[in-house]
Parts: C-alpha cells; sequence; structure tokens
C-alpha cells in the first residue's frame, strides 16, 4: 500500500515519536511510506531511509494530486499532536489512539489565549467572559461533539473549579475515534471503551512492540560507578517524562521510608523534569537528595543500559489516560523487577510478572515491595524472567507487524 504516517517524529520530546519510529521499521519494508510531522527538526537517521519526510502543511495537497491509500495518525494527549486532528477529519484513515483521554491537549488548543487563561482565573466576572467568548464557545462545541447534553456543565466545571481530574472523566476522544475509519488501540480496555462510547466504531488492537536490547555489562557497571552506585546498594529506577502523574513523589517517599531498613537503597530518576525545582525540593525534604541521580532525557539508544543499572523499576500512574506505557514495557521486556500501579488497563499482564501496588494505599504497597524485593534477589530474578517471557510472548515485533496489516487493510476497505 501507499501510506501516509502524520505523526510526532524523532526527537520530538514524545514517547509517541519514539513508538513511531518503531513501527515504521515493521512497516517500510512492505509499503511505500510518506512521513508528515509539524516540528521544527527531525532526525532521518532514526527513521527508515526509504520514507520521504514531508512538513503536514503539505499533506491534503499531495493527497489531492496522488491518493493515498491510508493515512496512519498517531495521536496522544500533547500538544504535538494539535496539527493532526483538521487532517484526520478532511482524510479519515487509521487513527492509532495512544490516550483514552485527549481532554487536557483539546482544551489547551481553545483555553490558552490571553483572553480565556484571565477568564479561567476570575470566573465570576462578566467583563472577562466577554473578552473570552469565542473561545470559549469554540471549547464548548468541541466537548459537545462527544458530550452533547452535558457540554455546558462540563465548560463551567473545568473553567471555574480547582483540580484536574475532571478531563478524566470526559476524555473527548469521540470526535477523533467518529472521523476516522478505523481507530487502533494498544489494550483491551481502551478497546471496550471506545467501541462502547462511539457508535460503529471499528476498532483493532495492535500490541505494543518491545524487544530486549543486549546490554554490554562493562557499560552497565561503568554507568553505575558514574553515579557512585556499588554493588552494595539497591537502584530503584523510574524511566520516562516525569510528570506528576508518574507518582515521582510516592516513590521518593517509599525509597525514604524503606531505607530505613534498607540503608542500602538509591533512587535512579531517569527522563525529562517538567519542573527540575519542585523534584529537587522534594528530594531535600524527605531526606534522599544524597542518594538519588537525576539523569534527565537520555538519548534513546542509551535506555537500555540505563534500564539495566536498576535492580527494580518502579513505574506508577495516577490518574490515568489508560494508555499502554513504552516505558514500562521497555523495564519489562529488559527482564526489570518491576512494581507498577494496579490499574485496570494493565490487567493484561500476569500477575506473577510484576507487583502490583493498591492506588489506595501505594505509597504502603511501594514501600513493602522495596523491602521484599531488597531481601530476596531470587525473587527479583524471577519476576524479571517471567516479565521478560510476557514481553517475548504478547509484544514481539512480528505480532505488532501483523496486527498493524490487518489494520490497515480493514481501513483501506472500509
Amino acid at each position: 500500500m501507499r501510506l501516509a504516517f502524520l505523526s510526532p517524529l524523532p526527537p520530538a520530546p514524545t514517547g509517541i515519536a519514539d513508538y513511531s519510529a518503531e513501527v515504521l521499521a515493521l512497516l517500510a519494508p512492505r509499503h511505500s511510506i510518506d512521513l508528515f510531522h509539524a516540528q521544527e527538526d527531525v532526525d532521518p537517521a532514526r527513521l527508515p531511509a526509504s520514507c520521504p519526510i514531508h512538513r503536514a502543511d503539505t499533506f491534503l495537497e499531495r493527497h489531492s494530486a496522488r491518493p493515498y491509500d491510508v493515512a496512519v495518525y498517531q495521536l496522544g494527549n500533547g500538544g504535538d499532536h494539535d496539527f493532526l486532528y483538521p487532517l484526520l477529519e478532511r482524510v479519515p484513515g487509521l487513527l492509532v489512539l495512544h490516550d483514552l483521554v485527549l481532554h487536557h491537549a483539546r482544551a489547551r488548543t481553545f483555553l490558552a489565549s490571553p483572553a480565556a487563561r484571565a477568564y479561567a482565573q476570575a470566573p465570576w466576572s462578566d467583563d472577562l467572559r466577554r473578552d473570552a467568548e469565542r473561545d470559549l464557545t469554540a471549547y464548548e462545541a468541541e466537548v459537545a461533539r462527544s458530550h452533547p447534553s452535558q457540554a455546558r456543565r462540563i465548560v463551567e466545571t473545568q473553567l471555574g473549579t480547582v483540580g484536574d481530574l475532571l478531563p478524566f472523566a470526559y476524555p473527548l476522544f469521540g470526535a477523533p475515534v467518529a472521523a476516522s475509519r478505523v481507530t487502533g488501540v494498544h489494550n483491551a480496555f481502551m478497546a471496550e471503551a471506545v467501541a462502547e462510547e462511539v457508535t460503529g466504531a471499528r476498532v483493532a488492537l495492535l500490541p505494543m512492540p518491545a524487544v530486549a536490547t543486549p546490554v554490554d555489562a562493562a557499560a552497565c557497571r561503568a554507568l553505575r560507578e558514574r553515579w557512585g552506585f556499588t554493588d552494595e546498594h539497591l537502584v530503584v529506577g523510574a524511566f520516562g517524562l516525569l510528570t506528576r502523574e508518574k507518582r515521582i513523589e510516592t516513590l521518593a517517599r517509599a525509597v525514604a521510608r524503606a531505607a530505613i531498613g534498607q540503608p542500602g537503597l538509591r533512587l535512579l530518576l531517569v527522563g525529562p523534569v517538567p519542573d527540575p525545582a519542585a523534584l529537587a525540593r522534594t528530594l531535600k525534604e524527605l531526606g534522599i537528595a544524597e542518594r538519588t541521580v537525576v539523569t534527565g532525557r537520555v538519548p534513546f539508544g542509551d535506555l537500555p543500559a540505563h534500564l539495566e543499572a536498576a535492580d527494580v523499576v518502579v513505574q506508577l500512574r495516577y490518574p490515568t489516560a489508560r494508555e499502554t506505557s513504552a516505558a514500562l514495557l521497555r523495564a519489562l521486556a529488559q527482564g526489570r523487577p518491576t512494581v507498577i500501579s494496579d490499574l485496570e488497563h494493565l490487567a493484561d499482564i500476569p500477575e506473577d510478572a510484576v507487583v502490583r501496588a493498591d492506588v489506595a494505599d501505594e505509597e504502603g504497597a511501594v514501600t513493602r515491595a522495596l523491602l521484599r524485593l531488597a531481601a530476596r534477589p531470587e525473587a527479583r530474578l524471577r519476576l524479571g524472567r517471567r516479565a521478560a517471557a510476557f514481553v517475548r510472548a504478547r509484544h514481539a515485533p512480528e505480532q505488532a507487524a501483523s496486527a498493524y496489516e490487518a489494520a490497515l487493510a480493514l481501513a483501506r476497505s472500509a
């Protein structure tokens, strides 16, 4: 097939750019693919040489001149994906929905203007509301496309209350799904939610590809030595964008508590930090700044060695957009014993392949897990082996490629 592939691409600071590079490596040998993006720079070394790279604002013209068999859209809950919305409605295709919740990004599209921001700070002001009326009306119209009978109430609540959970209750995925021929998702929970919410939606389950990467033991030792970690230390790692939703403060508190009984515990945080000053304050207040290493974003090719440098991985999430975490799958693929939040959309991971932390007592559950795993190296070994076996069985690249082929065929025939 001749495909248009529209997505953030490396080095865009989103995991979906990295995912796109991996998927393109699977699809490029089988199809003719043009890539479309809306960013300043693209790293062609991370992408198949056979795939021409274009600006997204040329897509409609190219499609009109010579129509693509299928347009593939990689959509997530972030500003890097804003350029996709007008295009996927003009040229329906295969929508790969990475996050069930899109409300945050869509709201920012309409509410980022100075007038809308001013009104959000003072929702009692009639004057400020009049100034922001155009943006508020557009936002309400967008909400109404997914939740028509509740749009006005949702908008008023979003603008007039303190807290950040409302968007998770009203995710706004309905419009892009309804506009698409087929919607691909990465877990069964999302598949069921999309099918239930959007009548007639064609949904395809696309396993996210993940493989173990061989890591030189000497390189791993060198990393640990650079950070001051010895064989006497048990290194607890967290990976990916270190946002508040990743529960980094909860993990830090758990490490601080567990370190009372296990003084050899160390914390390794690998990934971009949105608020470095706040993180530094938290680590200092908890008394674990001296036992913590924060690397920031590391080159994609260095991630496997950083994963191997951790003796235990903790990947928490709340609230959740029901996404399948690529960072989590990479940790499991590398055979790292891993603690995760006990969330419904992660039910496909076998019980004996991870340690699940009850979100109602997450700090306590993580603390107990760290103490147990620190004291039982044989349990860490078993857990890591089962994790790697799960990824080999359910997330092999061949399975991902086969699922994409079926979804592309369905989208072409729709």
